[in-house]
């Protein structure tokens, strides 16, 4: 499983980016340098390619548009897999002579989030041998988030270890072929045509070619079960581990041998989309050896786990030299930035070898230093930084931060979250230059209504929804919002997450309903109450898949995020109805506080859910005892304001006359209140 961030004994040493492509030449200017680079184990050679096209038939590709990329020790690293793309087209077809890139003897070569892609439309109506990439012998292949587009031949490899990592390889027939030991861990398999195969093993080292969570997918659904894993091209070695199949294979599994017998043919723990055992009982044990009947050979194709188990990375990869290539893929943390004066600065970290800066979402620069002078950048620009780690590999990215100019006095604004509604900014950024005029709209969503401010400016904000101001200070501001007499919710009002506030299927109330997703997937509905206590909630949703769909629910506090792993949330079953235009209801009872809070929904082991589109709120058994309130009992006094605080000092409400705890949560607080020179302090207790 790849790292979340690399771990070094010592710091690296940093080192920027060698070559820009684009920046400091083209690719036949790239591959010159990097292969008289001299660059060593220690010292790289890092070509980064920013996100584009880059078409490299006549830039470096020979008569037929192949490319040959020599040298050793050398990293070529994307943008992002989707947007950097480097292609050819051909104009013949062949295993050895149309690759897009060739790395005819290099070792410890390293690729990251990029996509080589082999356009040749030569005799596009079969499945022309088109290779995206050819590796001839050397050592030592990574190749992390890279993706191959071809046909047949896709991929094409001969002699020593490779190891993938994530990533995706595209093709039609044999489009993962040749020798060498290559480990493949969740790489997706993409079948592009109906009756292909997608490896084509022939004189491998050691181990083969082992897949280890690899997903299996066609680009057509008319594909499904009409392709092989595999045939023997001559002695195939090809194991399949815990492979995800969301599109399987014939039944038989395996395909008619060409030159000779497998060796090795092995399948275990193979699951559909779903999650559930792929039936392999029809699966292929004799083969005849094609062409040379003397290899045919009997073998068991379908493993249990003691046949599995020597085919981890560290058997299959270690070799001699205990290589472990999943260290080298690690990628280093994003970074924190921020702007201070001239400068944007963040924490300097002894994993990265440089960072990469981007402007407006384009490649800007590289550094070995943990912060960039903003000069020669706009005020107003949105700034990101990503950390390369000791290949180059570049990682998530950084907060965006957007520049200011070098010396203007600026604010903090921080606009905190409001249950039953949300606050409007003008401007709506984090810090605002001091002498700006700026306005606050508290917007309650349908059924509720404004009850206040909090935060450290809501004596500043008045009582009034609307606020306008001029920045002298770091402003500070929440709403609070009460739904009295409100018993009915909707669900499309709430925090949405992985789902979608839809209105496609009529019959729903309000504006919409949620229709779920799969994986993580949940939606935290705002309500409110007068009482807390128990409450029968009854929910109005649709489930017209013809099968029982389950959602899990969590009450306020149960959980801190969503409710996987809560054991206090509830799991409930919704029927299927008529149609998805058919709404009907399912009743649970739920615990609430006081006032407003949050029900949260979430889908259960990430499997679809109904379209829930309300919910009602009965009292069932709530607690209607009264509520201790702070006042001032003076002769012709009148309570000009009032702030309460919680136990820790943090003012929580002020209001314009006397207090009002309605709308609190259950807990303790301070009450001060003022009239004409007189206050008075209380601690009150809320139930």
């Amino acid at each position: 499983m790849p790292l979340a961030m690399a771990v070094n004994a010592s710091a690296i040493a940093k080192h920027g980016f060698d070559f820009v492509l684009g920046v400091d030449g083209d690719f036949k200017a790239a591959i010159a340098k990097a292969s008289s680079s001299g660059a060593t184990e220690s010292k790289r050679f890092i070509l980064f390619v920013p996100n584009g096209e880059y078409n490299i038939t006549k830039v470096t590709g020979d008569e037929h548009g192949k490319s040959t990329f020599s040298g050793s020790n050398i990293s070529i690293i994307g943008e992002s897999v989707d947007k950097t793309i480097i292609w050819n087209t051909t104009d013949t077809e062949g295993i050895s002579t149309t690759a897009t890139l060739y790395f005819p003897s290099n070792k410890n070569m390293y690729m990251q989030d990029i996509t080589l892609q082999n356009r040749g439309t030569y005799n596009s109506g079969s499945a022309a041998r088109q290779v995206a990439l050819q590796q001839n012998a050397g050592d030592k292949f990574i190749y992390k988030n890279v993706r191959l587009l071809s046909g047949q031949d896709t991929y094409y490899t001969k002699k020593g270890r490779t190891y993938w990592e994530g990533g995706e390889i595209d093709g039609t027939v044999d489009f993962i072929c040749g020798g060498g030991d290559v480990f493949f861990e969740g790489t997706k398999l993409v079948m592009t045509r109906n009756g292909g195969y997608i490896t084509a093993s022939q004189n491998p080292d050691t181990w083969g070619y082992v897949f280890n969570n690899a997903i299996i997918e066609v680009s057509n659904s008319g594909f499904n079960k009409t392709f092989y894993l595999g045939r023997s091209w001559g002695r195939a070695k090809v194991v399949f581990l815990n492979t995800i199949m969301r599109a399987e294979p014939k039944a038989e599994g395996w395909g008619p041998d060409m030159n000779s017998a497998p060796v090795i043919f092995g399948e275990y723990n193979s699951k559909n989309g779903s999650g559930g055992a792929i039936n392999t009982s029809q699966r292929k044990t004799y083969f005849n050896g094609g062409k040379d009947a003397s290899t045919a050979t009997t073998l068991k194709t379908v493993w249990n786990a003691n046949d599995a188990a020597k085919y981890t990375l560290k058997n299959v990869l270690g070799g001699s030299d205990n290589w472990e290539p999943n260290k080298l893929t690690a990628q280093v943390s994003a970074p924190k930035i921020s702007q201070e004066g001239a400068n944007i600065i963040w924490n300097d970290d002894d994993n990265a070898i440089c960072w990469a800066v981007f402007v407006n979402g384009k490649y800007h620069s590289n550094t070995t230093t943990n912060s960039i002078d903003i000069g020669g950048i706009a005020a107003g620009s949105k700034v990101t930084v990503r950390a390369a780690n000791s290949m180059g590999g570049l990682g998530a990215s950084s907060n965006e931060i957007t520049v200011l100019e070098a010396n203007v006095t600026y604010y903090n604004l921080t606009i905190n979250s409001s249950i039953g509604g949300s606050v409007i900014a003008s401007p709506n950024r984090e810090k605002i230059a001091e002498g700006t005029a700026v306005s606050f709209i508290a917007e309650p969503a349908s059924g509720w209504k404004f009850a206040g401010w909090t935060g450290k400016s809501a004596s500043d904000a008045g009582s009034e929804s609307t606020w306008k101001t001029t920045m002298t200070k770091d402003i500070e501001l929440g709403a609070i919002f009460e739904a009295k007499g409100t018993t009915t919710f909707q669900a499309e009002d709430g925090i949405i997450d992985n789902a979608i506030n839809e209105s496609t299927n009529a019959g729903f109330a309000g504006t919409g309903y949620i229709n779920f997703g799969t994986g993580k997937s949940t939606v935290q509905v705002p309500v409110y109450v007068e009482y807390p206590g128990e409450y029968t909630m009854e929910m109005t949703y649709a489930n017209g898949s013809g099968k029982t769909r389950n959602l899990a629910f969590a009450p306020p506090g149960t959980c801190s995020a969503g409710v996987d792993g809560c054991k206090g949330a509830e799991v409930i079953s919704f029927e299927a109805t008529d149609k998805w235009t058919t709404y009907q209801t399912k009743e649970a009872t739920i615990t609430l506080p006081k006032g407003a809070s949050y029900i949260t929904f979430s889908i259960v082991d990430g499997n679809d859910g109904p379209n829930l589109d309300q919910i009602k709120l009965t009292e069932k058994n709530v607690d209607k005892g009264t509520t201790s309130i702070a006042q001032i009992n003076r002769t012709n006094a009148t309570v000009s304001e009032s702030r309460i605080y919680d136990t820790n000092g943090k003012l929580v409400r002020y209001t314009k006359g006397n207090a009002n705890l309605t709308v609190l949560a259950p807990g303790i607080y301070v009450v001060k209140t003022s009239a004409q020179g007189y206050s008075k302090q209380k601690m009150v207790q809320v139930r």
